[in-house]
């Protein structure tokens, strides 16, 4: 197959998300890339992966396991090296956000957010850079949030202080990879259309009515961000936070 990403292989965690995860795989195989499929839910992992190699003719690989568990992750990661290849392209998307008050928010739910969220996404960077300092490339892409820049709305301190560590963790990765052509950045979303939104929308509305283009972004959007990322188009872009919002931050 034909495309920009012809013959890289690309990891994507939360692959199964039916917003960006499975959006993302898709965009990533429609530029010929292989793709493997990280995700906690078997079911939906497979689903996506099947579904994206019958439409896009690439090969793909689901493998099942929490992000933050490492001894999964090392498995995982052994046997992709050993079967499929080097990962060139990491897209780092799995995320957790329990909402909840300082006053009364259980300590234990911030670790788990944090695990998942910033040290996971650290751990799988750490794994695979070694492979793309080899190869002498890499594109690592790092699906954050506004919530980094917003403090999480009052309501979800753990996720936005996440996001946040994410956006140095990105930059620090790609002062330290870039002599070896390995490139990191992030991209920090807004709302995405999603089940979710859907389910909340009466919650929600009034944030996307405050968005300047006054409206959710559909997944889609955030998936060609995510491809334009991983491919040469953006062959001097690395360290950058990329805004994908439709101006949401502004509106705060």
């Amino acid at each position: 197959m034909e495309g920009k990403l012809r013959g890289r292989v690309a990891l994507v965690t939360g692959a199964g998300g039916a917003a960006c995860g499975g959006a993302i795989c898709r965009g990533l195989a429609a530029e010929g890339a292989t793709v493997i499929g990280l995700d906690h839910h078997e079911r939906r992992c497979n689903d996506v992966m099947e579904a994206v190699h019958r439409d896009f003719g690439v090969p793909t690989h689901a493998f099942t396991a929490d992000v933050a568990d490492r001894s999964a992750v090392d498995a995982i990661l052994a046997t992709v090296e050993r079967e499929i290849g080097t990962i060139e392209i990491l897209v780092n998307n799995a995320a957790l956000n329990v909402q909840g008050s300082i006053f009364d928010y259980d300590p234990e739910d911030w670790d788990r957010v944090l695990d998942v969220d910033l040290t996971a996404c650290w751990y799988l960077t750490r794994r695979t850079v070694g492979g793309m300092r080899a190869l002498g490339r890499g594109s690592i892409v790092n699906i954050s949030s506004v919530a980094g820049y917003l403090g999480g709305g009052g309501s979800e301190a753990p996720y936005a202080a996440s996001k946040a560590a994410l956006h140095d963790v990105t930059r620090s990765t790609a002062i330290e990879g870039g002599p070896y052509g390995i490139r990191c950045n992030a991209i920090a979303v807004g709302i995405v259309r999603s089940k979710f939104v859907e389910k909340h929308m009466e919650t929600l509305r009034s944030h996307i009515e405050r968005t300047p283009l006054r409206r959710a972004a559909e997944p889609d959007e955030i998936a060609r961000v995510t491809t334009f990322l991983a491919s040469d188009d953006a062959s001097f872009i690395t360290g950058d936070v990329v805004n994908a919002s439709g101006g949401y931050w502004l509106s705060i």
